[in-house]
């Protein structure tokens, strides 16, 4: 739980089951948390410097997933070899989902690298199971021969989990998505102004809000800010659950500039925003649910 730095750094868990090892971290929990979640600062790093060039990933969550892969390494190499295990998951949710598909990214990078000590687990496949994770990685357009393998191998093995509106997940792309739920929660974020209503009335809280959000839009950095989180995008196939009791989809994000020509359906970026009566009260289950709801945690009670 990273001791005296638990209120700045998310828990991090290792778990053995049969021939596989499973990494993972928590979600948002802190203030320090919420803080990293939006220093979405798009970094290459070390780990894959030969594909630095093209992938970039959410700078914050790199620091956090590296600094417990540092830390831990030589244990987890030795318990893996120790045990013969074979695959490697990176897991978590809400933060610890994009954090999980860094790790994913860093482990994958470091196991092919001969001059890492990860190389020693050499054919141990790694793959990420995130959910309600953030978008992580931004990949510009100058990817060599090379790049393009390790890219599929990366794609073909990680996935994350979408439930209904959640918000958390369209985040830091798909920014047409966002703002309709910003409409959308307008008259709740009003209403739950801490101020009387007599006192709204004379202030006209609606048309103030309505004014600072047009602001916002006009706003030359905050534009400037926008232009880079919509490079943004995931990596992996997206499992979208439309409700509680629907079939999953296999959706697919290929970012904020691809031209739908063949008008593919299957494509997270073609499922909208659909408005509900209060957005406000709906937020959290849509983003917990997942894993509280009718999801798939385990009840706290039965892990006392």
């Amino acid at each position: 739980d990273h001791g005296a730095f638990l209120d700045t750094t998310p828990p991090f868990l290792v778990a053995i089951t049969g021939k596989t090892m499973i990494l993972g971290w928590r979600g948002t929990g802190s203030l320090a948390d919420g803080l990293n979640d939006a220093a979405a600062s798009p970094l290459s790093s070390l780990a894959w410097r030969k594909y630095a060039k093209t992938i970039k990933v959410q700078g914050a969550m790199t620091s956090i997933a590296h600094n417990d892969i540092v830390n831990h390494g030589t244990a987890i190499i030795a318990k893996a070899k120790e045990l013969g295990i074979t695959e490697i998951v990176t897991t978590g949710q809400s933060l610890g989902g994009g954090l999980s598909q860094i790790g994913h990214l860093t482990l994958r990078a470091l196991i092919e690298d001969a001059k890492s000590q990860w190389h020693e687990l050499e054919g141990i496949n790694v793959r990420s199971v995130a959910f309600c994770g953030p978008m992580t990685t931004v990949l510009l357009n100058n990817a060599t021969p090379e790049t393009d393998v390790f890219l599929e191998k990366l794609w073909n093995n990680s996935c994350n989990v979408v439930y209904k509106n959640d918000v958390v997940p369209r985040a830091y792309g798909y920014l047409s998505f966002i703002e309709d739920f910003v409409e959308d929660a307008e008259s709740d974020l009003v209403k739950d102004l801490p101020i009387p209503r007599i006192a709204k009335r004379l202030l006209d809280a609606q048309g103030k809000f309505d004014e600072l959000l047009q602001g916002a839009k006009n706003n030359e950095s905050l534009v400037g800010l926008l232009g880079v989180f919509s490079q943004y995008r995931h990596m992996g196939n997206l499992i979208y659950y439309e409700s509680e009791d629907a079939e999953p989809l296999v959706l697919k994000d290929m970012g904020a500039f691809h031209k739908n020509t063949k008008g593919a359906t299957n494509l997270l970026r073609s499922i909208k925003y659909k408005p509900v009566e209060n957005p406000m009260d709906e937020f959290m289950g849509w983003h917990m649910d997942i894993i509280r709801g009718p999801g798939l945690s385990i009840p706290e009670e039965q892990l006392m």
